[in-house]
């Protein structure tokens, strides 16, 4: 059912309430859509995708039983738009969610911001792993130094939004 509703839909914001209001009552909703989203092979994960950050958007404690597995499956994501609505949606689980990471999804957190920063990903997903960079640098000093050497390495030749998500990182890092 929740495949059929994806399938038929878009990523119209029409298409996409209508798509929530139909499937939004099933009881394995979250577990399949966090599944669809990160299966590489999976014909609709990118509005899995979409519909998992739109519900995560309105309701931030809807990923709190699976921060886990989402975390361990973010290096699956593969697919662009999903690696960039992933690093957001991780973005928001970290500020909002805070007390549910322990060290080890701290630090799987980290690294796959690490990953996203010296791999060749948009620059939507570079920004969200600067930000997650940001707000955990305390706790990786050194690391977020290193980080930010490399950033500065390359700004010159990245975009304008690109830059600007790494002066803030900058600035923030050079002040700590």
């Amino acid at each position: 059912m929740i495949f059929r509703a994806l399938a038929l839909g878009n990523t119209s914001l029409a298409s996409r309430k209508k798509i929530i209001e139909s499937i939004s009552k099933q009881s394995d909703l979250i577990p399949t859509l966090l599944d669809f989203t990160f299966d590489p092979n999976c014909k609709v994960k990118v509005l899995a995708s979409i519909i998992l950050d739109d519900l995560l958007q309105g309701n931030p404690v809807l990923l709190d039983k699976y921060i886990g597995d989402f975390v361990a499956k973010l290096p699956l994501a593969e697919d662009e738009s999903v690696k960039r609505l992933t690093s957001k949606m991780a973005v928001l689980l970290l500020e909002k969610r805070k007390e549910l990471f322990d060290e080890a999804l701290v630090e799987q957190l980290w690294n796959q911001s690490l990953v996203w920063l010296t791999s060749n990903a948009k620059v939507a997903t570079e920004a969200n792993a600067m930000h997650l960079v940001m707000v955990l640098y305390k706790r990786y000093p050194e690391q977020a130094r290193l980080i930010a050497e490399l950033i500065e390495v390359n700004f010159a030749e990245k975009t304008p939004a690109y830059q600007s998500k790494a002066r803030k990182l900058l600035k923030v890092i050079n002040k700590g």
